[in-house]
């Protein structure tokens, strides 16, 4: 059972559960670094070793798949042991390890090989890493905690990442930054071992959680509704998300009629705000709560694809698109923590996260860019941002159905409650 009450409060923190925070901040930044070094120096390694664009496009193919079929499938046999701590380092040695053998590679096919390793040791921490935050989390600061948890990709991974990758490469080569990326995730994931602690089922079991099959499981989660509604709007929230990363600077160097500069600067502006986002929005669903939050927010994401297609050219698409184009990475975690977190007995939180991002990375991060690709070359750049609108106003119309889980966090009641 949590014990936060019983400790020394630091700024409102317990003082483990400040410790889980910071960790967790730290070690998603950098392992996700690994997953996105690749990207930021692809120039650099598509040259050296003479990749083409179909090839390049395959490795991240790879990588992705690999990322969503291990959250699907090894989230919930790992869960099933209640050894997160454990997996969960294991998963990230495996991450910096496999980040430093691409270094190494000179055909395709190894760096292809190493990169949907990176992706396969990846794709089950976020699952078992979020499970333990909300165990150690405060009821009120679930959200917050969450929030900051899921910053560090926008932090280390997004904002220094590239900065420090691409200035390691240039004073050295491309092989040495992703040596640098590998082993700042491996220093991290060591340092866990010492600081994390393991919550064990038969801690849970005196709590009144009980150990059961995997299938046993699945099969009650399937009957959740709040758990059904995360898979599908977290299918929504990624087709949107993914549409506006990959079609943003294309939309205003082409049909928004701006030079390739001013288009990066703002892409590069919204990116700056979305660190914010990543912790106001969880935040806001404290006062609102996470159902009247999570309209607002899609709706509110929904507005800016609109005004993008109906005045492309327009300042005031710059200006909604800069200052919102950032919230619909911030809302991610409410679908892959903090609802079925809340809606859940915590033993069962690491399988449903797993599953969820899973189907949402395989749905609205590998197959639909494709699509959208399709949709893009016949129809043009509008149609894939008006879809992209599409996608967010059915999120906010299926939130409506959501039962609000603030202040029910399961984790330490003594009985399910099939809702």
């Amino acid at each position: 059972m949590n014990t936060l009450n019983k400790e020394k409060k630091i700024l409102g923190w317990g003082r483990y559960e400040l410790t889980v925070v910071i960790s967790l901040f730290l070690i998603w930044g950098f392992v996700f670094l690994d997953r996105l070094v690749m990207s930021f120096l692809a120039p650099l390694v598509m040259e050296d070793l003479g990749i083409t664009d179909p090839q390049y496009g395959l490795i991240n193919t790879f990588s992705t798949g690999c990322y969503a079929i291990a959250s699907i499938v090894l989230s919930p046999i790992l869960e099933s042991t209640g050894k997160r701590k454990k997996w969960m380092i294991l998963l990230c040695l495996g991450t910096g390890i496999f980040a430093c053998l691409s270094a190494a590679t000179q055909e395709v096919w190894q760096l292809l090989v190493t990169r949907a390793a990176v992706g396969f040791f990846e794709g089950p921490i976020a699952p078992l890493m979020f499970a333990m935050l909300i165990k150690e989390s405060s009821p009120t600061k679930v959200a917050l905690n969450t929030g900051i948890v899921a910053s560090g990709v926008n932090v280390i991974a997004v904002s220094m990442g590239p900065a420090v990758v691409t200035r390691v490469a240039a004073a050295s080569n491309w092989r040495m930054s992703f040596l640098v990326a590998g082993i700042a995730s491996l220093i991290v994931a060591l340092a866990l071992i010492k600081v994390l602690r393991e919550v064990p089922f038969s801690q849970d079991a005196a709590g009144g959680e009980k150990k059961e099959s995997m299938w046993s499981i699945i099969g009650k989660l399937m009957k959740n509704r709040n758990v059904i509604l995360s898979f599908i709007l977290g299918i929504l929230c990624m087709c949107g998300y993914w549409t506006l990363m990959l079609y943003a600077t294309l939309f205003f160097s082409t049909v928004g009629g701006r030079d390739i500069t001013s288009a990066g600067a703002i892409v590069s502006f919204m990116g700056v705000l979305a660190v914010v986002w990543t912790i106001f929005v969880p935040k806001v669903s404290d006062f609102m709560g996470r159902k009247p939050a999570l309209v607002m927010w899609f709706a509110l994401c929904a507005v800016m694809p609109f005004v993008m297609f109906g005045a492309p050219s327009s300042m005031g698409a710059v200006i909604v698109y800069a200052l919102v184009g950032g919230i619909p990475g911030a809302v991610i975690p409410f679908f892959q923590a903090i609802i079925p977190g809340e809606s859940l007995p915590n033993y069962m939180l690491g399988t449903a996260s797993g599953l969820i991002i899973g189907v949402s990375e395989i749905v609205g991060g590998a197959a639909w860019p494709a699509i959208a690709g399709i949709i893009a070359g016949k129809s043009g750049y509008p149609t894939v941002i008006l879809i992209a609108g599409i996608a967010f106003t059915a999120g906010a119309v299926l939130s409506l159905l959501l039962k609000e889980t603030k202040g029910k966090n399961k984790l330490d009641q003594n009985s399910e409650e099939e809702k």
